[in-house]
């Protein structure tokens, strides 16, 4: 259970994980700045995998377990519809920027998990004449696929275990042409940064990486990967428990009240004070 993608409106979320009910889940949204939340599914089932749409108008999400992709309104307002049935368990991801483009995962018994592209309208329904298609489909899993956030995104961040574990790493798009590895010792959940500039992920001991990234007009080239922070709760198949604001400057953070921080009170000069308490009469 995860934090979807929120950059058309960044003070506003939408979390899977509120509202769980034995096996139900519905999908919340989340006034980050009003610290209030209105139901957005309430249809029985577990609902999951919430991706915004490029102008925030419409949400798509799925079941978790079925092959259905589904949209409804940003605003709550309507029925949910059917965009597309697969035939297999499907996951989406992301939504390009320029709303054409839909990253989902599926898994099959051959390959495992697969990332495959779906062609979208910014409304959210499948493009008259054209049919989904594999981006990555090999014997090894790949998923956690995230556009790079230009206008018309030219790279995938995706996470794969051909290694032999979980690491990040970079490919073009629309085709793959040589994929490039951003984590060093293992790593998920990529994100981007302002400007593509910049990629984060999570790294096995559950901390916040961040790499800075040269990008060319074929190329990627990572710096080091450099630790940011300790994250209060460890990510699930469901998604990440962080996400980046657009500019990459804050992060929402997944937690709970046992792992909040503290407020924390800094004493400075405090001998002085000491000293001024005791002469006091």
């Amino acid at each position: 259970m995860g934090l979807p993608c929120s950059d058309p409106h960044p003070t506003n979320g939408i979390s899977p994980s509120r509202g769980s009910r034995g096996s139900v889940q519905d999908l919340w949204l989340l006034d980050t700045e009003r610290g209030v939340t209105t139901r957005f599914t309430a249809d029985g089932s577990l609902s999951t995998q919430p991706v915004w749409s490029p102008d925030g108008q419409m949400i798509l999400f799925t079941r978790f377990g079925s092959g259905e992709l589904l949209r409804k309104p940003a605003n709550g307002i309507g029925d949910e519809q059917v965009v597309a049935q697969r035939s297999n368990v499907m996951f989406p991801f992301d939504w390009s920027r320029d709303g054409r483009w839909l990253l989902i995962r599926e898994g099959t018994p051959d390959t495992k998990y697969d990332l495959w592209k779906l062609p979208m309208t910014l409304d959210g329904k499948m493009q008259e004449g054209m049919a989904p298609a594999p981006y990555l489909r090999t014997r090894f899993s790949e998923s956690q696929g995230r556009f790079s956030p230009e206008p018309s995104p030219r790279w995938v961040a995706y996470m794969s275990d051909e290694s032999g574990r979980p690491e990040v790493y970079i490919d073009a798009f629309p085709e793959p042409r040589g994929k490039k590895r951003i984590s060093t010792s293992g790593g998920q959940f990529p994100k981007w940064g302002a400007g593509g500039r910049e990629l984060f992920y999570i790294s096995p001991k559950n901390k916040l990486m961040a790499v800075s990234l040269k990008v060319g007009s074929d190329t990627v080239e990572p710096s080091a990967p450099r630790e940011l922070f300790q994250l209060p709760l460890r990510s699930s198949i469901g998604g990440a428990t962080y996400e980046p604001s657009r500019d990459g400057q804050r992060f929402l953070v997944l937690t709970s009240p046992e792992t909040a921080p503290q407020a924390l009170t800094v004493l400075v000069n405090w001998p002085a004070l000491l000293k001024k308490g005791a002469a006091a009469p």
